[in-house]
């Protein structure tokens, strides 16, 4: 077997030699918006460690100095030996207004995530200085079920399908969690898990039938604050720390959107302010004090 290291989300797969890249890559959820003809480029990667010499197709589609930082489709490429492979896709650039972050102090440490349909992210802070001391990211295990939130709803509606779509998402947090905490020197001040994510991870992750999402009106099951102990998870952390899935909104508007109002402080705001959520499934949120509308799509 071939071992795959995908940067920068840190997993790592294994694949036969000889199978096509992109076709590997698609089964772990990297979705390219390719033919696989050889021409478009919507399947390239970086190659950053490894051998694939380029082929035909890369040179006519990259210049010298692309195929030389290690550019190359992904359709075309059939792995022989072990790769680091960036497959991010598209460049962001982000702006700040350097404004401060508000939040009130408190003592010890907790762990924020983000349950997102393609990619979770998990953040130790320092709740006294509000500082990040590490960070674990990694794909979401469910893309294995379907790439979308429609595709994993009617995977878990398949007998045993929630239950395996609970248990893959719960062991993977567990995980990131499990390894932020061990950079604590003393576990035990570990006092707070706050997990947010859209309705349908909500559901996935706290064991709710999702059905209700899958047809008009899209009626979420329970859109409570979720808590649970560690013990209940199986997660090896302290059992004084307190797990919890914050609400949802509604419909397909979950705790992730929801965070990220209260963070920017739109809710607060006397100005009309848009926010903008572009990931697998989106959002887009206008409002201020006065009144919040807000909109999602897959």
């Amino acid at each position: 077997m071939i071992r795959i290291q995908l940067e920068p989300v840190g997993q790592s797969i294994e694949v036969e030699p000889g199978a096509r890249l992109r076709d590997v890559l698609f089964a772990y959820g990297v979705e390219f918006p390719c033919g696989g003809r050889g021409h478009c480029r919507k399947c390239r990667v970086r190659v950053l460690s490894g051998r694939v010499p380029p082929t035909e197709a890369d040179r006519s589609v990259f210049n010298e100095d692309e195929l030389a930082e290690g550019w190359r489709l992904a359709c075309r490429i059939l792995p022989e030996t072990d790769l680091v492979l960036e497959v991010g896709q598209w460049q962001a650039v982000i702006l700040a207004d350097e404004s401060p972050f508000v939040f009130t102090p408190s003592e010890g440490f907790g762990i924020a995530v983000d349950v997102g349909t393609t990619t979770l992210v998990a953040q130790l802070v320092d709740l006294e200085t509000g500082h990040v001391l590490g960070l674990e990211s990694r794909l979401n295990p469910q893309l294995r079920y379907g790439a979308d939130v429609m595709s994993r709803i009617e995977y878990a509606l398949q007998p045993g399908g929630l239950e395996e779509l609970c248990s893959i998402l719960r062991t993977a947090v567990g995980s990131m969690v499990e390894r932020l905490t061990s950079l604590l020197a003393d576990p035990s001040r570990l006092h707070h898990v706050v997990l947010v994510g859209n309705t349908v991870m909500h559901h996935l992750f706290c064991h709710l039938s999702p059905e209700p999402l899958s047809h008009y009106p899209f009626q979420p099951e329970d859109l409570e604050l979720k808590t649970f102990a560690p013990a209940q998870l199986g997660w090896s952390i302290p059992n004084a720390a307190l797990v919890q899935f914050l609400p949802c909104v509604g419909g397909f508007v979950g705790s992730d959107i929801l965070a990220g109002i209260l963070a920017t402080g739109l809710d607060r705001t006397t100005q009309i302010q848009a926010l903008i959520d572009l990931g697998t499934n989106g959002e887009i949120v206008l409002g201020s004090s006065t009144r919040i509308l807000c909109a999602s799509t897959a």
